[in-house]
């Protein structure tokens, strides 16, 4: 079976780039204002990094908040968030940001949940401002690697929707339409090799699971949902060099000589996105389509767990089966999509959350300042028009 070196060896350089760009279609940037043009955010601006899952999302929620609110001064910050890999060219991992004005103009872009995490407790400054006020976590604090706890001196978890992970894999191989928890257990704990080993296959092929990198908030949850160790198996390894970013499949490995036994975790909620409301590569968007993110998924499909279907609904209707999916693997498949800000000791909400950052990720309900996020109209529907399920603990810290 060949195999594969961890992802996590492969880092991120720190050569200033915009991404290898695909060709035709307009450029993308971010962040971006109103007019959808490249911005340099201020200083006393709200900034984030972080997970790749969501980061479309929070692409859109910045820009409508930014877009509905026309005063701009330090009482009154915009948001903005930087995507996990260059907006235009989701396999490149070298680019750098400027995250504020009077930030490091060379630093490394934050790609996934771990390394968004590193990049916000670096704690860098700019004119007394954190220049990177909040990280993007698919992952809970107990997965996703964090190190600070819950308190004074230390970070907030603030819940903002609702996603689910399943496997992806390209059709027509050998990877089955239906594993078991028991199956998916054993193939990415490396005690089932061969497609034979599943009960009623007699498929005789080497399995090729594949993992993002290490730091990745879908790498640490499906390890964590699978009952297995954070460090990859053997298996799951590579001996040549492999890139492939999380919740894509543009790389060459799935149209390559082993795509037909290849299997993946992916985010539903961002397969969802990319290929029901959004455009293909290097094509502008309707205006019935999502205004950020790109349709990524190229061949992939999303694979049943346990017998659930990972969607339910048709066309932009499709949703999360998050009924189905409560029941894959005893619900081990579900999680909450976070940002993770500081943990204030004093807060106007008496919920820890910076006041600063109050007006955006604060709960809808029993609070003084209503977060925009969990509370406006427009961010709901957008919270389902990028794949995910609207949370009723939108604002809920841990």
């Amino acid at each position: 079976m060949r195999k594969h070196m961890s992802l996590s060896l492969i880092a991120a350089g720190a050569m200033f780039a915009t991404g290898i760009a695909f060709a035709g279609g307009p450029a993308l940037a971010d962040p971006v204002n109103g007019h959808g043009k490249p911005v340099l955010p201020r200083d006393y601006d709200i900034v984030g990094v972080g997970a790749d899952t969501d980061d479309t999302l929070l692409d859109q929620l910045a820009f409508d908040y930014d877009t509905t609110h026309k005063t701009h001064n330090a009482s009154h910050p915009y948001i903005y968030s930087f995507d996990a890999t260059p907006p235009n060219s989701p396999t490149d991992l070298t680019s750098t940001i400027t995250p504020k004005a009077g930030c490091s103009k060379k630093t490394p872009r934050p790609d996934g949940t771990g390394q968004g995490i590193t990049a916000f407790e670096a704690n860098a400054k700019t004119h007394g401002y954190d220049c990177i006020d909040f990280a993007r976590s698919s992952s809970n604090r107990l997965t996703s690697g964090d190190t600070l706890p819950k308190g004074p001196n230390g970070d907030l978890y603030v819940r903002l929707a609702e996603d689910a992970e399943t496997y992806a894999y390209v059709p027509k191989g050998n990877v089955p339409a239906n594993l078991s928890y028991a199956d998916l257990k054993g193939i990415f704990g490396c005690t089932i090799t061969n497609w034979d080993q599943i009960p009623g296959d007699s498929t005789d092929a080497p399995i090729d699971p594949l993992l993002p990198p290490t730091t990745a908030g879908v790498t640490k949850f499906w390890l964590k949902a699978l009952g297995l160790s954070s460090t990859p198996a053997s298996c799951v390894n590579l001996t040549d060099t492999v890139t492939v970013q999380q919740n894509e499949g543009v790389d060459a490995i799935f149209s390559g000589a082993d795509a037909a036994n290849v299997l993946i975790p992916y985010s539903i909620g961002k397969y969802i996105a990319q290929g029901y409301h959004s455009a293909q590569p290097g094509k502008s968007p309707s205006k019935s389509q999502n205004k950020f993110g790109r349709d990524y998924n190229k061949a992939l499909v999303l694979g049943d767990i346990d017998g659930q279907a990972p969607l339910t609904g048709k066309g932009t209707s499709t949703t999360i089966n998050a009924k189905g999916f409560a029941k894959a693997g005893s619900g081990a498949f579900m999680r909450p999509l976070y940002d993770i800000v500081w943990y204030a000791t004093k807060s106007i909400n008496g919920d820890h959350i910076p006041n600063r950052l109050e007006p955006f990720f604060a709960a809808a309900i029993g609070v003084k300042v209503k977060g925009w996020f969990c509370s406006n109209k427009a961010a709901k529907q957008a919270i389902e028009d990028y794949g995910f399920l609207v949370s009723p603990e939108c604002g809920f810290t841990s």
